[in-house]
């Protein structure tokens, strides 16, 4: 996508603030249905869930399997038992079906270290899902699970006709003794070939724990005690090193050093960067990099995806990687490592997505700072006609448990119709909301986190007309302190809980405020849920504001996207270059048009796989003010 030059630039921000990465601490959203099954649990290493998934027309009817446990959509699940730091073989499957089942949908807590075998996004397509690994946290980790007779969740089973979910529980009890602690972390280091260095690492634990030492994420053979010494170094060894402390009780992993190798050369020059590919399913993606030195160069490709996080690929040393056939698994983002023995540099992201495929606009936040007397105002869009079913939340006291230490002690909501002035729903404490219950357990299923019963945050679940009484197609929601003279940060989240598919979707979120720097930035983020990519315009809005009579703008606003899970920006740009993509873009989705195309505001145009993202605004030269932050899903 050729606007995606523009806005590419590696970026990494080694200390990101807690309270940015509140959105990212969220899961993507579930979608309830209904499911009566059986199941079989046995006790030996592995725990298997056997099931049978009736049509709806037999709901209820649970057939007979000898030793079963009957079990409804809604019960507490079907426990598994694991233990922090010892090997887990676990699964189910539903069974005894008129078809078998051949794909499942597993969402929700899944213990750390634990990985579902297959499962690409949400799905698994298999008769039988296994879930296998090392425990590496203890307590009661909860998957929400449906399942269809065909594959990528089709046919007879988990639709809509059929109801909501059943559960499946693994409660990881704490090892004996103490789970490792590193009380000194390695250090990088900066050497000239030949060299020699050490890495180093202090940790504690009982029983007394090993060392296992990565390259880049990957094992390194016989690196098996606290330190690491390399004699003699050479281009090769430039990269990050990790090293993984382990015990019968858990494992965590260190902080990466660095190992930078330093000679006489002109250093490293990437010259063109990989471009953003959209091909269709079983097509060819191919990337290429440019780079120029005065040393010899070596080249080394990465991907990041939701769910996988950073990995290098394996074999893929050149200066082109081609990917064929493309599946929806090769979905996310790409970039290539070059060095020259004395320098190490990354070229910019490029995003490899698939035409077609359906998703949707899942969940919209925006966290910032309220002032004293003053409020924060997201908004909203959806498209379509009837009524919108939404959870709402305005959370304020909840986020000194992610360590935010300035949140806002008593948020009160209000949810008015754009173009109007009377609020149609409002609340300050979620708890004495008429339906508090279902509340909670509709957030409960979407998985957003819980709010502590008596809090002061606010939240709603109600049902919202489109096209509003304003007859307009979205709402503000207002957010003040009940204190005027309180300040303090407050996340406002919006929560689609129907299916994909439904007649309404959202498709827009804005958020203006005053943004400043750490805590203080004004940061919205979005989820993408589905099997499909999604085309986003994202803007950062500060001069043009001043076409509307609003004073105190930031005068040079810039825009970083970052997906989940990443500290590194896949999107980049400062100023949006008045270009003819993004003025078609703009008149498309009903953004207004900036006052100039030399305006110092922001805009991207990309296209996303599904997942989470949050979108940061900074200042130039750490600038501040009041800016516009608008986040549009463009029709294709």
């Amino acid at each position: 996508m050729s606007a995606l030059t523009l806005a590419y630039f590696r970026l990494r921000w080694l200390h990101v603030p807690a309270a940015l990465l509140m959105f990212l601490l969220q899961r993507t959203p579930l979608i309830r249905t209904v499911v009566t099954t059986e199941f079989v649990l046995t006790s030996t290493t592995g725990s298997v869930l056997k099931g049978v998934l009736l049509g709806s027309a037999s709901l209820g009817a649970v057939q007979t399997v000898a030793g079963a446990t009957e079990l409804t959509a809604g019960d507490g699940g079907n426990p598994a038992q694991a233990t922090a730091g010892e090997p887990f073989v676990g699964g189910f499957a539903v069974v005894g079906a008129p078809a078998t089942a051949a794909s499942y949908e597993v969402r929700g807590d899944i213990p750390p270290g634990l990985n579902v075998t297959g499962i690409m996004g949400d799905t698994v397509n298999d008769n039988t899902v296994s879930i296998t690994g090392i425990p590496t946290e203890a307590g009661e980790f909860t998957m929400n699970i449906r399942a269809w007779a065909g594959v990528n969740k089709s046919g007879q089973g988990g639709g809509p006709a059929s109801g909501g979910t059943f559960t499946y529980t693994i409660n990881v009890s704490a090892a004996q003794g103490e789970v490792p602690a590193i009380t000194t972390q390695p250090t990088s280091a900066t050497v000239s070939p030949g060299g020699s260095v050490t890495f180093t690492v202090q940790a504690s634990g009982d029983p007394s724990p090993s060392f296992q030492w990565q390259k880049d994420g990957v094992d390194i053979g016989g690196a098996d005690s606290a330190s690491l010494n390399i004699a003699s170094v050479s281009a090769a060894d430039a990269g990050d090193y990790t090293v993984v402390v382990s015990n019968a009780s858990g494992s965590v992993t260190s902080a990466a050093a660095t190992l930078l190798i330093v000679n006489p050369s002109d250093g490293v020059t990437i010259n063109t960067s990989p471009a953003s590919v959209d091909v269709a399913s079983g097509g060819t993606a191919h990337f290429s990099v440019a780079a120029s030195s005065t040393g010899n160069l070596t080249y080394q490709w990465f991907r990041f995806k939701a769910g996988e996080g950073l990995r290098s690929l394996t074999g893929e040393t050149s200066p082109t990687l081609q990917i064929s056939p493309a599946t929806a698994a090769d979905m996310g983002f790409y970039f290539a490592r070059v060095s020259d023995g004395a320098e190490t540099v990354d070229s910019a992201y490029a995003i490899l997505t698939l035409t077609g495929g359906t998703s949707r606009l899942a969940n919209l936040s925006t966290r910032g700072r309220i002032a004293a007397g003053g409020s924060l105002t997201p908004g909203f869009v959806a498209k379509g006609t009837g009524s919108k079913n939404l959870v709402v939340r305005a959370v304020g006291p909840r986020l000194l448990d992610f360590g935010v230490q300035s949140a806002l002690a008593d948020p009160r909501m209000a949810i008015i119709p754009s173009g109007g002035v009377s609020a149609v729903v409002s609340n300050d404490d979620w708890g004495d909301s008429s339906n508090a219950a279902e509340l909670a357990t509709n957030s409960a299923s979407l998985g957003a986190f819980a709010l502590q019963v008596g809090s002061k945050d606010a939240a709603v679940l109600t049902g919202l007309p489109i096209p509003t009484v304003t007859n307009s197609s979205g709402y503000t929601v207002p957010v003040q302190s009940t204190d005027p003279a309180a300040a303090g940060i407050a996340l406002v989240e919006v929560y689609d809980p129907d299916p994909i598919g439904g007649p309404i979707e959202l498709t827009n979120v804005s958020a203006r405020g005053f943004s400043g720097t750490g805590e203080d930035v004004l940061a919205p983020g979005f989820v993408i849920d589905g099997a499909g990519a999604k085309t986003m315009l994202i803007r950062v809005v500060g001069p043009s504001l001043t076409d509307f009579g609003v004073t105190g703008v930031m005068a040079d606003p810039r825009l970083s996207l970052i997906p989940a899970g990443q500290t590194t920006a896949i999107a980049i740009n400062d100023n949006w270059g008045g270009t003819a993509e993004l003025k078609a873009a703009f008149a498309g989705t009903g953004a207004f048009a900036f006052d100039s195309d030399n305006s110092l505001d922001a805009a991207v145009l990309v296209r996303l796989p599904p997942g989470a993202y949050t979108v940061k605004p900074e200042g130039f030269a750490n600038g501040t003010g009041t800016i516009l932050v608008e986040v549009y899903a463009v029709e294709e």
